[in-house]
């Protein structure tokens, strides 16, 4: 028996992979080959010594790369060299994920793309190293790094660093006057700034940040009626502990944080399921066969009326939950309530009458769990959206000038497409918040 149960799932899991090789065939003849490669990589995810399925993934990611190639130089012959440059970059990235070698044609294809990068990027190399922006320069060694290793650019690229690194110096000691104790976000970035240009700094250590939170203080006030079978009893303390994890996790948590983040969390819940007895009754005929009155030695069919009694439990499920938290976070209060009720019937019983379509019952209760757990995630979403709201509006609305950055980097935390976030990030360093953040963990 083991033996058969054990070849009928070797024997399903096999369908299933050759069918997701089928699917990949499929998709590769219709020249849809990204799609074609995702197909074989869950066959194999499945059977990592799938033939069909390795030669299908290979011949997949070569055509990605020919068709790549191609736009690639549509892209360049079309006017844009850094189009160009960044596709060719990402498929190289690729090539050494995929570890492929392109060979014969496509191989000839990127050999002379990458003499076409190769000029553009000695040109582009040139164009910033005079740029009065170092960290645009930066980003482009880090953007196409691929590239230039493939170049070999890194020595000749080594004539720019140095007056690219004086004018680094001096943004970084101009930041470092800025950044005094108040200025958490700034001192963070220029400790950051400064050390990847080598030119690090010394601060005095941090003491307390006002406008953060260093602690929370939770009080749950619960009201609790639950049936001797309910598995809820716990849910509003695991709700507590989420809640306080929220607030850890959110912005406006630091350890270095002066105040301490008050939070009432009120609930009632109740769970209440009660049953009765009670006997059903159902009438049929039958017809039986009796002695003729008229004639003892005659036999007549008669119908009978008769009644079939069996025992039913009753169930009544009564549900509800009303939960509710408030707080006050940067002087703004913050509350949010959420609640449900059901009245739910069900009943069981063991009787089996086929002839009157009698059939055993089972009892289908109420999936609590389920509705519990979808009112307090409702809360907890709400809990963490208040507390980005108030970060946004605190340091993204109206304030986004003040303190030589330090809410420009607070609100970048929360909204890096922020239109004032990228305008500063632009006019100190010529980037934006994303290409800044890839360079320095923003």
């Amino acid at each position: 028996m083991r033996k058969i149960f054990v070849l009928s799932v070797l024997t399903v899991a096999l369908c299933g992979c050759k069918s997701l090789v089928e699917k990949g065939h499929n998709l590769f003849e219709a020249g849809m080959y990204s799609q074609s490669a995702e197909y074989y990589e869950q066959a194999l995810v499945e059977d990592p010594h799938n033939i069909d399925a390795q030669k299908g993934l290979l011949q997949a990611r070569n055509k990605i790369l020919d068709k790549g190639l191609i736009d690639v130089r549509m892209l360049r012959l079309g006017g844009n060299p850094t189009g160009a440059a960044m596709k060719l970059e990402s498929l190289l990235r690729n090539q050494i994920e995929w570890q492929i070698e392109p060979l014969g044609p496509i191989a000839n294809t990127q050999n002379e793309e990458i003499e076409y990068a190769t000029l553009w990027l000695k040109q582009r190399a040139e164009q910033l190293g005079q740029s009065r922006f170092p960290d645009q320069f930066r980003f482009f060694e880090h953007r196409y790094s691929f590239l230039i290793g493939n170049a070999q650019l890194h020595n000749q690229f080594a004539i720019y660093r140095a007056p690219l690194q004086n004018k680094a110096h001096a943004l970084c000691t101009r930041m470092f006057t800025q950044a005094n104790n108040a200025r958490f976000y700034l001192r963070q970035f220029t400790e950051k700034y400064c050390m990847a240009w080598d030119l690090p700094q010394s601060f005095t250590p941090m003491t307390q940040d006002p406008s953060r939170y260093s602690s929370i203080t939770l009080t749950p006030r619960f009201k609790v009626n639950l049936h001797r079978t309910s598995r809820q009893a716990n849910s509003l303390q695991t709700a507590s502990s989420e809640l306080k994890q929220i607030f850890r996790e959110s912005l406006w948590y630091s350890p270095v944080g002066q105040q301490t983040f008050r939070l009432k969390f009120d609930a009632r819940l109740e769970h209440i399921r009660d049953a009765k007895l009670v006997n059903r009754q159902k009438h049929f005929t039958i017809v039986e066969e009796r002695r003729n009155p008229n004639d003892p030695s005659d036999k007549l069919d008669v119908e009978v009326k008769k009644a079939y009694n069996y025992p039913v439990t009753e169930f009544t499920e009564q549900f509800s939950v009303d939960a509710k938290y408030e707080g006050i976070i940067a002087a703004q209060p913050i509350e949010f309530r959420v609640d449900e009720s059901q009245t739910h019937y069900t009943q069981s019983h063991q009787a089996d009458f086929p002839q009157l379509k009698i059939k055993p019952v089972k009892a289908i209760f109420l999936d609590v769990d389920s509705k519990l757990d979808t009112q307090l995630d409702a809360l907890q979403q709400d809990f963490k959206s208040q507390l980005d709201r108030i970060w946004v509006e605190t340091h993204c609305n109206g304030l986004i000038g003040a303190h030589y950055g330090e809410y420009i980097l607070r609100c970048g935390k929360i909204s890096p497409q922020h239109e004032f976030v990228n305008s500063w990030f632009k006019k100190q360093f010529g980037l934006t918040y994303y290409e800044m953040a890839s360079l320095y963990a923003l």
